[in-house]
């Protein structure tokens, strides 16, 4: 047959076959709306078996083309339980009604780098919050602060109570003593920074380390506004596939975008105020009191006595026994939050903007904090085959957070300095703004609040990209490539300045001034190829594998001077000057397989693997392998499940998985420290040993659990257990100093943390004029040290017990100690000149109960308790205040200085009201009042159980010196939709 024959009989063959191809297949349409009738947009209608599908556009409506041998679509849409409908040739146009899901079944959860999963076939316990839960009661200042007993496996500590926040968060536990113990935050795929930035406030009140500052983590950056979800991933076996970053889990932000449809305009503010949540109180005196405790038995001391005596009755003559602590602490600070958010789109493009502003004064005059913000997220569909997600914010921020926190005699701390100051004498300036000494420490209190300044100004950027092709389409298959690409650029500026006539400063340093500039740039991207194949007979294979990268480099420079000459602020006018750099630069490669089986969603099976290897280790070019591995078994998905009985849902869920920590930046080698001997510079060892044999601490992960749902889901309970070990833990051990160093790293030491964490759900009643839902946390942890050094080693081989380095102040106050076979989060004292554990850190449990009563369809009522069994704390400002003879008298019979931190607390509340409208302008308008911190019931003797003098770094938590006080805040709110 010749060429032109062939062609012939081709072209005869397809016209003969084209009626029968277009006859395969024919067209079903429809239209989808919710219970009260309103068209939803964007649903996706899918034809069960294959990968044809397609959304509904503006008016709910849809077509789709279904294949002869199919019969079945389903359609799925956010916070809607999924529906499916069969269909047939010919049908007339169907009218579907989605209902409800007030389980959050559906809801869908991030399972691997590109890809996610349904909540209902999730076999980790990962806990979501979502941007309504967050923000929707009242007013946050800072995203982790708003997170307070909304879930489970979390421990969230205040770091300080300065606008602008400073907390530690902990998921199921420590992870590290040297390393990292915040979780990991990625923003719309940009790995950001939680860094906290010090101002070398340290070196003018003489802190002991950076970590006692009291600084804002940065995450404080981010408007909660802006935000849709949260999803936590607490432990190894949900967080694996991030690797090496995840060791103390991951916190995914999903930031709020436009929908396609009309333009929506909203308008928010907020007016509030803050107040001090609890004053200690000062000690109350007689004059023969007086005289008795500020003197004593010698000639000195009874002189001392006398005249502190007749000082105190002057004063009381002249009507001056002031209260300082409510001069100091007792401000009502203004807060201002506005907000402003416009989204919409067209078929192909949708936009979310933004804009913030919120301006919070203190408790303390003269310190505040003031953040504007600015995000813009572009989706646009280029075509059938390729869509582009653009996320950008910029941050602008600044802050005045004073001094607070632990120093050695600088005369800066207030709560340090009111330790030590008696209310009968004057420190208030004379008429010509002098202010007088304090003859009773190193400090006058009301000369720092007016006369010091210790700022800080932040300007940040956060880029996120998304690009997402679908390379193959086809009936049982489809193939995407992933790619997601990200930067974080920070710029810091700080602002440290004590006057040379200072009372501390005079004849030591006579005066003190730092300015910090922080240059911190960040960026990630990753690439990952995602391939779904739907078998014949309904089985789901989810396969992805691809590349991930991260690169974070800093420049932090701090120049300070002193011996100031009088009234100059500039760096240049002092006589003894120094500079401090710090750069560093960290590169993290990896490579990610994942498959994901679903058998009809009754089993769902999930194994993966990430390889990581990181500049921060030991060999840069190792790579490390961490697994992941999971099984969930949906019951109730079952033939022989009785679909009409009161069970809706039974879920058996096991889960295992790895992830890494690295050792900071740093620490693989001994520095040299530059030194000037005779006018001539040179090199000094540094006091810190390094270690170049260094490798990741490793968490793995068993976790099992079970999810229920009752009585058409109006009740609905989670219970998970968890075994969590972490091997060759990362620490820092002190050194005799006959080796010549004061401390090392190490790298053998092992951890278990075991938890319990359960949740109920009850939503029992769903009425048009009346709704109610409560939702009850409870968890807890429990933490030992299973190995320290060697194994049975013998003397000389192993390690033996110890303080580790920075964390506390010693056995002779109560501080952290590292013992095998005892809890890490214990509080230790000497007894009888022997080391006894006297307290723990860890809470006996937690819990969380969150209501939500919605009356007549427009008025909402929330509130949230907060319950803290046990977790003791170490309380030195009650040791200052003994030593100052200023406690309060009621608390004289305390004995030591660890004390239980229990507290129940009503976190939150709040009632907001929709006001009917019938206005073409103004679509919506709600008023409302609110407050956080409302109230605490505790029997802890200082301002508040939740504190860290030492920031958010390792084992932080629950020691107190001189905090910065926390506060309550109360709103009033109006909001208008257009």
């Amino acid at each position: 047959m010749n060429t032109l024959s062939r062609r012939l009989l081709g072209s005869l063959v397809f016209a003969l076959a084209l009626p029968c191809l277009l006859f395969a297949q024919y067209p079903v349409s429809g239209t989808v709306t919710d219970g009260t009738g309103e068209a939803l947009i964007g649903v996706s209608v899918l034809v069960v078996g294959t990968t044809t599908g397609t959304v509904t556009d503006f008016d709910g409506n849809f077509t789709v083309n279904v294949p002869d041998d199919r019969s079945t679509l389903r359609l799925s849409y956010t916070g809607f339980v999924p529906q499916t409908v069969e269909v047939s040739r010919g049908m007339a146009p169907v009218e579907i009604i989605l209902s409800e899901d007030v389980a959050n079944l559906e809801q869908v959860v991030v399972t691997g780098l590109a890809s996610t999963i349904k909540r209902s076939n999730l076999a980790n316990a990962v806990s979501v919050v979502s941007g309504e839960e967050l923000t929707g009661v009242t007013s946050q200042q800072t995203v982790d602060g708003a997170l307070y007993g909304k879930l489970t496996g979390v421990n969230i500590v205040q770091t300080s109570g300065a606008p602008g926040g400073g907390y530690a968060v902990r998921l199921r536990g420590v992870s590290s003593l040297s390393g990292n113990n915040q979780p990991l935050f990625i923003v719309d795929g940009v790995y950001i920074s939680n860094i906290e930035l010090p101002s070398g406030s340290r070196n003018a009140s003489g802190a002991n380390s950076a970590s006692e500052e009291s600084a804002s983590n940065r995450i404080a950056d981010l408007n909660p506004d802006d935000i849709e979800s949260i999803e936590v991933l607490k432990g190894a076996s949900a967080a694996a596939i991030y690797g090496t970053r995840a060791n103390a889990g991951v916190v995914i932000i999903t930031t709020k975008k436009g929908v396609s449809g009309e333009t929506k305009v909203s308008f928010n503010q907020d007016l509030g105020f803050n107040t001090i949540i609890r004053k200690v109180g000062r000690r109350s005196f007689t004059p023969a009191q007086v005289e008795e405790e500020f003197g004593g038995t010698t000639p000195d001391q009874i002189a001392a006595g006398q005249a502190a005596r007749a000082a105190f009755e002057a004063a009381q003559a002249r009507g001056e026994i002031f209260d300082y602590e409510d001069i100091i602490y007792g401000e009502e600070g203004f807060i201002s939050d506005s907000r402003l958010r416009v989204s919409g789109g067209s078929e192909k493009t949708s936009f979310f903007v933004s804009g913030s502003y919120r301006d919070e004064d203190g408790i303390i005059k003269g310190t505040g904090y003031e953040r504007f913000t600015a995000r813009l997220n572009l989706t646009h569909q280029i075509n059938d085959r390729l869509k582009i997600q653009s996320n950008t914010n910029f941050v602008r921020s600044s802050a005045s957070r004073s001094f607070s926190g632990n120093e050695n005699e600088g005369g800066l701390s207030y709560g340090y300095t009111l330790a030590f100051t008696r209310d009968w004498v004057n420190l208030f300036p004379d008429e010509d703004g002098n202010y007088p000494d304090n003859p009773n420490f190193s400090g006058n209190p009301l000369q720092t609040r007016d006369e010091t300044r210790n700022e800080e100004d932040i300007n940040r950027v956060l880029q996120g990209i998304n690009v997402n092709y679908r390379l193959l389409q086809q009936d049982n298959q489809t193939l995407n490539l992933v790619f997601n690409g990200g930067l974080d650029f920070i710029l810091s500026k700080t602002f440290v300045y004590v006057p040379e006539n200072f009372q501390s400063q005079r004849g030591r340093q006579n005066g003190f001034l730092a300015e910090g500039k922080n240059d911190l740039f960040n960026y990630n991207y990753s690439a990952i190829a995602v391939h779904d194949f739907y078998t014949d007979s309904g089985i789901n294979f989810t396969t992805q594998a691809g590349i991930t990268y991260i690169n974070q480099s800093a420049d932090q420079l701090l120049s300070q001077t002193t011996q100031l000459i009088p009234l100059q602020t500039n760096l240049g006018q002092g006589a003894a000057q120094e500079i401090d750099q710090t750069l560093l630069n960290v590169e993290e490669f990896g490579y990610v397989v994942q498959e994901e089986v679903n058998l009809y969603d009754r089993v769902i099976l999930t194994g993966g693997l990430r390889f990581d290897k990181s500049s921060l280790n030991g060999d840069p070019n190792k790579f490390y392998t961490f697994p992941r591995a999971s099984v969930a078994v949906n019951l109730n998905e079952f033939d022989f499940w009785n679909t009409a009985g009161p069970i809706n849902q039974v879920k058996l869920r096991a889960a295992y998985g790895e992830t890494g920590n690295s050792a900071s930046f740093g620490r693989l080698f001994t520095s040299l420290t530059n030194n000037n001997i005779g006018g001539r510079g040179g090199f000094t060892v540094d006091g810190q040993q390094g270690n170049s044999d260094l490798e990741p601490e490793t968490s793995s992960e068993f976790e099992f659990g079970t999810d229920i749902g009752l009585f058409d889901n109006k009740l609905s309970l989670t219970a998970t257990y968890y075994i969590r070990d972490v091997q060759n833990l990362l620490y820092d051990r002190s050194l005799p100093t006959s080796s010549g160093f004061s401390n090392e790293i190490r790298n053998d030491l092992d951890l278990r943390n075991r938890g319990f964490e359960f949740q109920l759900g009850l939503n029992p009643v769903r009425k048009e004029n009346f709704y109610y839902r409560t939702t009850l946390n409870f968890w807890l942890n429990r933490s030992e040290i299973t190995r320290l050094g060697i194994p049975d080693g013998s003397d000389g081989e192993d390690i033996p017990s110890f303080v580790p380095p920075g964390v506390a102040f010693g056995l002779g106050l109560g501080t952290f100690y590292i013992n095998e076979g005892s809890p890490i989060t214990g509080l230790w004292e000497n007894v009888g000149g022997v080391p006894t554990q006297t307290g723990d850190t860890e809470p006996d449990f937690q819990f969380g109960w969150n209501n939500n009563f919605t009356l007549f369809q427009n008025l909402d009522i929330n509130f949230l308790f907060h319950w803290r069994e046990g977790s003791e704390l170490l309380n030195l400002t009650r040791l200052l205040t003994n030593l100052g003879n200023t406690t309060p008298r009621e608390y004289d019979d305390l004995g030591g200085f660890i004390e239980d931190g229990s507290y129940f607390r009503l976190r939150e509340a709040g009632i907001n009201y929709r006001i009917p409208l019938e206005s073409s302008v103004i679509r919506g308008l709600k008023v409302g009042v609110s407050g956080r911190n409302i109230f605490t019931i505790t029997d802890y003797s200082s301002y508040d159980p939740e504190t860290s003098v030492k920031g958010g770094s390792g084992l932080s938590t629950n020691i107190e010196v001189a905090p910065f006080p926390s506060s309550r805040q109360f709103y009033l709110h109006l909001g208008f939709d257009f």
